[in-house]
């Protein structure tokens, strides 16, 4: 039994030596897969460029209505945010003393003109000199200048829409005591709606009348469109942007006066260079590049670029229309890496 375990521990250990003394022989290496990558075909297409900007809505008309005359107000003849037409009575002050006074007023004019009409005929027959006659044509003159003053201001009197539209609160009561400063409601045209809002300096050359713009207003997810109507003809010099207002034909219940408004404006197309999706582009110490697929491979190419939409970039020079740029894994590509496309797409 002793002599049987010596030659068994001998010959494991034989075994073990001759196993690592002559190993496997290793498979052989498979070539690497290519990298998968989208791809963009590029076309010769116009790029629109957009500018952003904040604005403000207004009426097409607004105004606070205040009376011609320091009267007490005796009657209310609207209700609190209804529409109106324009010549709509909306306040009616006292006039009791107007209207005696034109009353008085036409019965002197009465006499006056029968007793100019008398010396007209005695002028005729010379039966009275011309000095007489003209006093009297003068007396009726003024009593007609009279007249004219005291009926315009009786229609003061009558506080009218001076436009249709939708009035506001109500902010006197009959009985009060008003003057040309008194505030009597507001009165706001929202058939149209104004947008005024500014655009870059650099921007001011490619503006222009009835070019279309978009908007929204917080609390809305609605796009609403309108036309720019007037341009303001100099630069701000305090913020160096060119003042627009733009109309909106058609608003919605959602558009009020006063509300805040993010406005796009997009710009005349520009034809040159070719647009190419932005995720495309690749920093460099030279400045950005491209990766394009050329016989399967990868080939970086340095591009010079202008104008940026939010998924666009206009690159101006470097590559040709049919190439096809590489948009996906890009941290993974290298010059000369095999690349197989998984889509391949053109926007023309």
């Amino acid at each position: 039994m002793k002599s049987t375990l010596p030659r068994l521990l001998a010959g494991s250990l034989l075994f073990c030596f001759s196993t690592l003394s002559s190993p496997a022989q290793a498979p052989a290496a498979k070539p690497a897969d290519p990298l998968v990558s989208d791809g963009y075909v590029v076309v010769s297409a116009p790029l629109k460029e957009t500018v952003s900007a904040v604005g403000t809505l207004r009426a097409r008309e607004s105004v606070v209505l205040v009376p011609s005359l320091s009267r007490r107000l005796v009657k209310v003849a609207f209700e609190e945010g209804s529409e109106v037409k324009a010549g709509d009575i909306l306040f009616k002050l006292e006039d009791e003393d107007l209207v005696a006074g034109i009353a008085s007023l036409e019965a002197r004019r009465l006499l006056a003109s029968q007793t100019e009409e008398r010396r007209r005929e005695l002028l005729t027959q010379k039966g009275i000199s011309r000095q007489e006659y003209d006093a009297a044509k003068a007396e009726l003159d003024a009593l007609d200048a009279d007249l004219r003053t005291r009926r315009v201001e009786l229609a003061k009197t009558e506080v009218r829409a001076p436009f249709a539209g939708r009035t506001g609160f109500r902010l006197v009561s009959p009985g009060a005591w008003v003057t040309p400063s008194t505030p009597l409601v507001s009165l706001q045209d929202v058939s149209q709606l104004k947008v005024d809002f500014s655009v870059p300096e650099k921007n001011a050359v490619q503006i222009r009348d009835g070019q279309p713009f978009s908007f929204k207003v917080a609390g809305s997810g609605e796009v609403f469109t309108g036309l720019i109507a007037v341009i303001e003809p100099q630069i701000d010099a305090s913020t160096r942007g060119l003042l627009l207002r733009g109309v909106c034909r058609q608003p919605g219940p959602a558009l009020r006066p006063g509300a805040f408004a993010e406005v796009t404006v997009t710009l005349d197309a520009v034809l040159s260079g070719f647009p190419v999706p932005t995720q495309a582009v690749v920093p460099s110490a030279k400045g950005p590049g491209l990766f394009i697929l050329t016989n399967g491979k990868a080939e970086f190419r340095d591009v010079s670029i202008g104008l940026r939409t939010p998924d666009k970039v206009q690159v101006l020079s470097g590559i040709k229309e049919g190439d096809t740029v590489l948009t996906t894994n890009l941290l993974r590509l290298r010059p000369g890496l095999q690349v197989r496309l998984s889509t391949a797409t053109a926007t023309p």
